[in-house]
């Protein structure tokens, strides 16, 4: 699919210096052409007989730089760089910058392909520098460079710089205010890894006015809760999370307990964990509140209430957790039989994802909070009922 892009934009781009000569031509009849044109028919063969790259370098080699051609140089450095030719697009643009015939609005452009070129090559040191001064300027080149930088940003995790440039960008576009709160609890994760509470507090209390209803902030305010030992409001942060988003609800769990723990309040723990069940039907709440039931009523009124919520919920997870208790139950089923059944279903299980991101689909066996494939905030999400049988 890429190489048919690949090759769709070439043809264009071929048209378009065709188109070019053509016009030079007509201005300059006085002058002798023909080697120009020889070199575009050599390169037009090249594409034509799919040698692609020869193609490209005859079309660079063959077009002097103008303002006429500029932006025929600009699409080639950016094609090429499409086709992960990055040391090609750069010495294109490196290239087009050495020209002092360049009008201010191309240098900037031409700049900012460059930028990219760095960025996708990795360079980030020299795409940060050359971003930090286009975006020092006046212009439309302005924003450009700084949703450039805000990508720079988030791959070295450098949240305050993040948050900065961000916060520049947000008084134009909104949206990224669920970005810059999660920048923020990423500065409050670092604080909570250092023992600086104060710090985390602030950071949290920042994340809070930038996205209120970003699940994660409270998340963390239950763990800096426990660490200052205030159960109560452990609890109450934990719910907020919840209830901002039920399909996290089982990140809230093992805390919770914790807390309950701490307070001696059993009953409320198994309430909340009821709660949890009637918002989202999550296997980990399931199996929590099957423990407790079968405490208080035996393992046979603990299997049933596994089997209602499994045909009520259908799930790999949720058919396995039912298959080990009957195993320990010595519920029906020969045990070979059983062993088997089990093993081949925790194999499929193990080979299932925990997690998948809403936007683009990637998916993996641990929260992440930034989407490592399309780099949204907030979007994974834990897969819940049948979601696993739905998956690509």
């Amino acid at each position: 699919m890429l190489d048919n892009i690949a090759l769709y934009l070439l043809l264009v781009v071929a048209l378009g210096i065709g188109y070019l000569l053509g016009r030079r031509e007509r201005r300059k009849r006085g002058r002798d052409l023909g080697m120009v044109a020889e070199d575009y028919f050599r390169g037009l063969n090249h594409l034509l007989n799919e040698r692609h790259d020869l193609a490209i370098d005859t079309f660079v080699e063959s077009m002097a730089v103008d303002n006429d051609t500029v932006d025929t140089h600009l699409a080639l450095g950016s094609l090429v760089r499409r086709r992960g030719e990055v040391d090609k697009a750069i010495r294109i643009h490196q290239n087009l910058l050495a020209r002092p015939v360049l009008s201010a609005e191309h240098r900037t452009q031409t700049e900012l392909e460059l930028a990219r070129d760095y960025l996708v090559a990795g360079l980030l040191g020299r795409a940060e520098n050359l971003l930090k001064e286009l975006s020092a300027r006046s212009g439309t080149s302005r924003q450009v460079a700084q949703e450039l930088l805000l990508e720079i940003y988030q791959r070295e995790r450098e949240w305050e710089d993040a948050v900065r440039i961000g916060s520049e960008l947000a008084r134009s576009d909104r949206s990224i205010r669920t970005q810059l709160a999660h920048f923020q609890c990423e500065l409050a994760e670092l604080a909570l890894a250092d023992g600086d509470l104060r710090g985390a507090r602030a950071a949290l209390h920042k994340a809070g006015n930038f996205d209120a209803h970003c699940a994660r902030t409270p998340l963390i305010a239950a763990r800096v809760a426990f660490a200052e030992k205030r159960y109560k409001e452990v609890q109450r942060q934990l719910v907020r999370a919840r209830d901002l988003d039920a399909e996290l609800a089982q990140e809230t769990l093992e805390l919770y307990q914790n807390a309950a723990d701490e307070l001696n309040d059993h009953d409320g723990y198994v309430a909340y964990l009821r709660s949890c069940l009637d918002r989202a039907p999550v296997l980990a709440v399931v199996e929590r509140l099957a423990v407790d039931m079968e405490q208080k009523k035996g393992a046979e009124a603990a299997n049933e209430f596994v089997l209602e919520q499994l045909l009520r919920n259908p799930s790999l997870g949720g058919f396995v957790t039912l298959l080990n208790r009957l195993d320990r139950g010595k519920q029906p089923l020969q045990p070979e039989q059983l062993a088997l059944v089990r093993r081949f279903s925790q194999s499929l299980l193990q080979r299932q994802p925990d997690y998948r991101c809403k936007h683009c689909g990637f998916s993996g066996r641990t929260l992440m909070w930034q989407c490592p494939s399309c780099r949204s905030w907030g979007t994974i999400k834990p897969i819940i009922q049948a979601q696993r049988e739905e998956a690509p």
